[in-house]
């Protein structure tokens, strides 16, 4: 196959995927890493794409940007109500002296104080600012916080940097927010840089499990994380459909139904 016919095939899988790792590659293009890391280089010499660590990535367009991000702090005030459902209806899946990974999404934020008020051992991994100032000194939690490059509009450490201490721990359970979940599409996000580091910890943990609000279920974003078989449980709220919970555990993943809270705070105290 000649390099132009190859870079028209990375670029297609790119534009349908978002991103794409050099071993797969391999595998379509039938060819080896070698040449695979000398087409890449030359397509982000062209502008065609950005190299990641194991891969590339797509390059969004400033019109893809503006349309495709909402930042943490507005993402924050959206559907609360049922965030919060979900965060207590996690509560039942966590046992104390556990280890658990929270990602950088709002939902994580609304676990953390859940956590906060209901555990009096427990360790919690994240690459969120926000969860790491809700969760820092409290009594019986021990704070585990990646680094990494900040960016302020998500509160939160990105990049490689950010990934490297999932090498060097287990996670019992990782809570894994999202943009979007599909059975045709798996789980999705708005950006491409936001993938890398819920990646490693899904590699960290024995299992994931994805804590969303029914309004993230059968949309999809951007950017392509994994396909709906890595995931052990959905939990989601009521909004959700009996058509969509069908497909899911259709699928094989597990779709768990938060209790709707009512307004009601019950067990949700400060330390």
């Amino acid at each position: 196959m000649l390099s132009e016919q190859r870079y028209e095939e990375i670029y297609h899988l790119l534009e349908r995927e978002g991103s794409v790792r050099t071993i797969t590659l391999c595998d379509a293009l039938q060819t080896s890493r070698e040449t695979i890391r000398r087409d890449l280089e030359n397509m982000e010499a062209k502008g065609m794409l950005r190299r990641i660590r194991g891969g590339a990535m797509k390059i969004e367009t400033a019109q893809e940007k503006n349309m495709s991000y909402t930042s943490f702090r507005m993402r924050r005030d959206e559907n609360f109500q049922y965030k919060e459902a979900v965060a207590f209806e996690a509560l039942n899946y966590i046992s104390e002296g556990q280890v658990i990974a929270l990602d950088s999404g709002t939902t994580s934020l609304f676990l953390a104080k859940a956590v906060k008020a209901r555990f009096r051992s427990l360790t919690v991994v994240t690459n969120s600012f926000a969860v790491a100032q809700e969760l820092a000194g409290a009594e019986g939690i021990t704070l585990i916080l990646t680094g990494g490059v900040y960016r302020a509009d998500e509160e939160a450490f990105v990049s490689d940097i950010a990934a490297l201490i999932f090498s060097k721990i287990n996670v019992d359970i990782f809570f894994l927010t999202t943009c979007g979940i599909s059975v045709e599409r798996g789980i999705t996000y708005q950006r491409m840089d936001e993938i890398s580091v819920q990646n490693k910890m899904m590699e960290a943990a024995e299992r994931t499990i994805v804590v969303a609000d029914s309004s993230k279920l059968g949309t999809n974003s951007l950017v392509k994380m994994c396909g709906i078989e890595e995931i052990s449980m959905i939990i989601t709220d009521s909004g959700v459909s009996s058509g969509q919970v069908r497909n899911f555990e259709n699928a094989g993943v597990r779709v768990v139904i938060s209790k709707e809270r009512n307004g009601q705070n019950d067990n949700y105290t400060e330390k």
